[in-house]
């Protein structure tokens, strides 16, 4: 076996040991499609208008939306009634108002009763309405379809129908496709009443799709050009309402990990109206600050793509939920660190330095920065503020002869080495060789740890640490989650911290995922 075969045969060790990336969930179809075509339009829509509230008029009210939608009819059409003596129907789909979506926007709606959820919990609420999943292929055919996952644009939808005017022998209907995650009660004759949901289903089905997602946790570490760029995805509609939870995952992970939890969140009635979920991908092959950097410049692209009058309330206050590298990451954007970083990476001066307009803007950006004034929390769960000693032994060793760091971070810092000899300090002289990757960054030894560890927040920031031992009796300060030690996680002036029985995936834990919704609900 060669040398890199033998390596890449303990991959899965390593893979054992950091990821927290679970497998996507999926939907099985449990009705099929034949029974969606048995019966009229106009026979669905009768059975969906009783007013008895039961399962069965929700269900053909679903049913009905799903077959207008396949049949691509129009607003305004008219539904024949088999029987003469019976109205027509012509229905409307009211949109327009932010809050209900037109059938046109989607590419397939179809009833959730038809799917059955595997591998994450299946959560619902009774309610008024016919629950459906809604798809868009995510095609970018609006501006802020790029901040959208590119698996597909999936929306829990409930179809709610309202019976108008009876005008020569045409009933007219109008129904209103509504979000439940911004819509949590409709109004019928005068009253509230809760909105039916189906939170699950269609996230489980964006999941189904995410296969390549998941694999290239593993495989974009080792590779110098990764599939997917770092990138931040809006898992749900824009709110200016509710504030961004922003989850930022950790080393040898994506998103994925955060997908059993996203799915409880959004079932969580105080947490979903408080809050709209945000997920960001980076290529953890990088080290911190270069993904802390890009993710400024996206969070900046996309509050003015959504607010460019900067008076939404959502744009005001964000808080973060941050797994181990990615913890580092929220650190870095809530820290100003004036020449910290310059004094200990370069021998000389900035305007020494020679550079193109553009380097020198992006120099400037990954090294003196502002912090993010919106950023009031930072839930941090097993997060290596002073490394892990993982980075310095074999495993270490075994990642650091295995990866490398994206091709744009690592040209261009070989752009600046070149054009500037000896310009960076011996610590950082892998910088300008494009050797220093997200492992050996993550090293005790390495000086961008121990400045940023060191660096005050710089504004009030509520901190909560949510620590794993795995369960082992011993003094606190001698633990370990198996990768990070207590004596990294920790975190003077934290507001909260929670130790749980878990390695380092600790989110994973119930307990962990209980302090994760007390903090969000404080």
């Amino acid at each position: 076996m060669t040398s890199h075969g033998f390596f890449l045969s303990l991959l899965p060790f390593v893979v054992a040991l950091t990821s927290c990336a679970i497998a996507p969930a999926k939907v099985r179809r449990v009705v099929s499609e034949r029974r969606v075509a048995a019966s009229g339009l106009h026979e669905l829509l009768e059975n969906g208008l009783r007013a008895d509230g039961s399962n069965s008029a929700a269900d053909s009210l679903g049913r009905f939306v799903a077959r207008w939608k396949s049949e691509e009819h129009q607003n305004g059409d008219r539904i024949p009634s088999p029987d003469e003596n019976e109205p027509d129907y012509r229905v409307t789909f009211e949109s327009g108002n932010g809050r209900c979506y037109p059938p046109d926007y989607f590419d397939k709606i179809e009833p959730a009763s038809d799917f059955e959820v595997c591998k994450i919990p299946h959560h619902k609420r009774e309610g008024v309405g016919a629950p459906l999943t809604a798809l868009r292929e995510n095609q970018h055919r609006e501006e802020l379809e790029r901040f959208y996952p590119p698996e597909a644009i999936t929306r829990p939808v409930t179809a709610v129908a309202k019976v108008g005017h009876l005008r020569g022998g045409v009933q007219e209907v109008t129904i209103r496709l509504l979000c439940p995650l911004t819509n949590d009660t409709v109004l019928v004759h005068g009253k509230r009443r809760p909105l039916a949901a189906d939170f699950s289903v269609p996230w489980a089905a964006l999941l189904a799709r995410s296969g390549d997602l998941n694999r290239s946790r593993v495989l974009d570490m080792l590779t110098s050009t990764p599939k997917r760029e770092p990138q931040l995805y809006l898992m749900e509609p824009y709110d200016p309402q509710k504030e961004p939870l922003i989850m930022i995952h950790g080393l040898l992970s994506t998103p994925l990990a955060w997908a059993e939890l996203s799915n409880g969140l959004w079932a969580d009635d105080a947490i979903r109206k408080r809050y709209q979920i945000w997920h960001y991908l980076y290529n953890t092959s990088a080290p911190a600050l270069y993904s802390a950097r890009v993710l400024r410049t996206q969070l900046r692209e996309l509050r003015e793509l959504l607010d460019p009058e900067s008076d939404d309330p959502a744009m005001q206050r964000t808080t973060l939920l941050t797994h181990s590298m990615g913890g580092i990451i929220g650190k870095a954007l809530v820290s100003r660190p004036k020449d910290a970083f310059w004094k200990a990476a370069f021998q000389v001066p900035p305007a020494s330095l020679r550079l193109s307009t553009a380097d020198r803007e992006t120099l400037h950006e990954a090294f003196e920065w502002e912090p993010d004034p919106t950023i009031h929390r930072i839930i941090f769960v097993a997060v290596p503020h002073r490394g892990s000693g993982f980075a310095d032994n074999f495993v270490g060793r075994l990642g650091r002869m295995l990866t490398g760091p994206p091709k744009t971070f690592r040209e261009f810092y070989e752009r600046i080495s070149s054009a500037n000899p000896g310009a960076f300090t011996p610590e950082y002289a892998t910088l300008g060789q494009g050797r220093l990757d997200s492992v050996n960054a993550l090293s005790p030894r390495q000086p961008t740890l121990r400045i940023l560890a060191d660096l005050p927040f710089a504004h009030p920031v509520k901190a909560h640490s949510i620590i794993g031992n795995r369960g082992k009796p011993g003094p606190l300060e001698e633990s370990s989650d198996g990768i990070v030690p207590y004596s990294s996680s920790h975190l003077e002036g934290a507001v909260s911290e929670r130790i749980v029985p878990e390695g380092h995936s600790a989110f994973h834990h119930p307990e962990a995922m209980a302090e994760i919704e007390r903090i969000l609900r404080s």
